[in-house]
């Protein structure tokens, strides 16, 4: 069962970014159905690496649109991209020293960021970015 559903809520209406968003809730959603079918920790470090690394390279291409474009609010919007980074590397580095697994605590932030920073910080930048042609 999908943790996050995609649908219209979630959609910021450019498609580029809009795939990207639709393969990170993918991606959550194999991290939960993993957790949930009892794999085991290699699979699930797998798992979880792969949307670390997605993630990283997700930020990266909405603030290479914030550099083209000179979107206003790239200091705060590329603060709450490094915060996240910086928990995942945390909880990566815990994971890889063995002190950390993933549990449905972790899925339930991960769904609430997600959700909470698309439906909100990234709904921002929708009217500057498609008003500079990015569709």
């Amino acid at each position: 069962m999908s943790l996050i559903t995609w649908g219209p809520q979630l959609s910021v209406g450019i498609n580029s970014i809009d795939e990207q968003h639709k393969k990170l809730v993918n991606m959550i959603n194999a991290l939960n159905d993993a957790l949930a079918a009892g794999e085991g920790k290699e699979m699930l470090g797998k798992i979880f690496n792969g949307l670390a690394a997605y993630t990283t390279k997700h930020f990266q291409f909405e603030e290479d649109l914030f550099a083209k474009y000179n979107y206003p609010e790239t200091a705060a919007h590329k603060k709450e991209h490094a915060d996240l980074l910086k928990q995942v590397g945390d909880l990566k580095a815990k994971m890889d020293a063995g002190n950390f697994m993933i549990s449905m605590e972790l899925m339930a932030f991960l769904k609430s960021w997600l959700t909470n920073h698309i439906q909100g910080t990234d709904k921002k930048y929708v009217a500057f970015l498609t008003s500079e042609g990015v569709s």
